[in-house]
């Protein structure tokens, strides 16, 4: 009998230590966003977790988490700035990074595959940084409305209707030296030029300012076409008809 209640105490403590070693560790682990409208089938997986599980409404999300969505889901998700981001059905999305404070912000993430919308929030400083990653491209901002889609056959195309971003290859972040090639002198980057329509650019240009009604297309190569594009006919597609509905929610 004494034998019994000394392994039956040793269980319970050591079951005690295990919960309190688990709180500990959640409690340490700080929400960067919230799922806010999960619609269909939206899937999460976890950082460090090798399934994935059914998303709810405001569910915290955390550094590493990956969120799927299946056909005919779509899912909103908005971040502790306040900057909201939805990606479309059969879309895969990773929150790779983000520190969001009152003296800096930084984030980064990765769109894999599928469409996604985002409304930024105005960066404030300037060493603040908000990247947003795709197959072949990498999209900065610092604050305004945008929209990518990572295709299929690894190419990447971004469309902007506010402000403006700075485009470069998924090797070369937003200028930040190019990865394959960091040797020799500085190369001036140009800024924003008249777009008359599209046009394919090598590589070894690579920095380009998209500001609104602009779009560009980057190929797995590093090369891209960047031209105009129409927001009557694109305001038809009911993704983007959708993202403007939720955007005017937000302003209210």
């Amino acid at each position: 009998m004494k034998t019994f209640w000394i392994k039956t105490v040793a269980a319970l403590i050591i079951a005690a230590l295990l919960t309190i070693g688990a709180y500990r560790y959640q409690d340490t682990r700080q929400p960067v966003a919230e799922i806010t409208f999960p619609l269909g089938n939206v899937l999460v997986q976890p950082k460090g977790k090798n399934k994935m599980q059914k998303a709810s409404f405001k569910q915290k999300l955390y550094n590493g988490d990956k969120i799927k969505t299946q056909p005919k889901s779509r899912c909103e998700i908005k971040f502790n700035d306040g900057t909201v981001v939805r990606i479309d059905e059969q879309s895969i999305y990773t929150i790779q990074k983000a520190e969001i404070k009152k003296t800096e912000k930084k984030v980064e993430s990765f769109l894999s595959l599928g469409r996604l919308w985002a409304n930024v929030q105005k960066l404030a400083r300037n060493t603040d940084k908000w990247l947003l990653k795709g197959p072949s491209a990498v999209v900065a901002v610092r604050g305004t409305v945008y929209r990518m889609d990572a295709n299929k056959d690894k190419s990447s195309r971004v469309l902007v209707y506010e402000g403006k971003v700075a485009v470069s290859p998924s090797w070369n972040p937003a200028g930040t030296g190019d990865a394959r090639n960091n040797s020799g002198p500085p190369r001036q980057v140009n800024g924003p030029t008249q777009v008359s329509g599209p046009r394919v650019v090598s590589m070894e240009e690579w920095l380009e300012i998209i500001k609104a009604q602009q779009q560009i297309v980057v190929t797995p190569d590093g090369k891209y076409t960047k031209s105009e594009f129409d927001p009557a006919a694109d305001a038809r597609s009911s993704w983007v008809q959708w993202n403007l509905e939720r955007d005017k929610l937000l302003k209210r």
